[in-house]
């Protein structure tokens, strides 16, 4: 085995090689692991292996100490500020076109 081979090797559970990617999981395509457990398995293997996939990627990440909070992912405050711009701006718009309807 090659470290520098362009495919992934798993027996019975073990990553032997290869690189684990977001191309190699799914991206998208017809060429991941997760269409290829959909295709020549049953939607249950795929969600199953799914399921283990994102079990370890949790743990592999808080065991690395790595967390996420609420100040991660709330919106910084220009971009809120700017969200009620674009609001505000587009419900004017709207009142002025129904005030035109309505003049005829």
């Amino acid at each position: 085995m090659d470290k520098n081979d362009g495919y992934v090797i798993i027996k019975n559970s073990e990553h032997l090689s290869g690189n684990l990617a977001k191309k190699t999981m799914g991206g998208g395509s017809k060429e991941g692991l997760f269409y290829s457990l959909l295709r020549d398995n049953t939607v249950e293997v795929a969600a199953a292996c799914m399921l283990r996939l994102s079990k370890f990627s949790a743990r592999w990440i808080s065991n690395l100490g790595y967390s996420i909070g609420i100040g991660d992912v709330r919106p910084f405050p220009a971009l809120n500020v700017t969200k009620r711009d674009l609001i505000e701006t587009s419900y004017a718009k709207c009142a002025d076109m129904i005030a035109k309807f309505n003049a005829g």
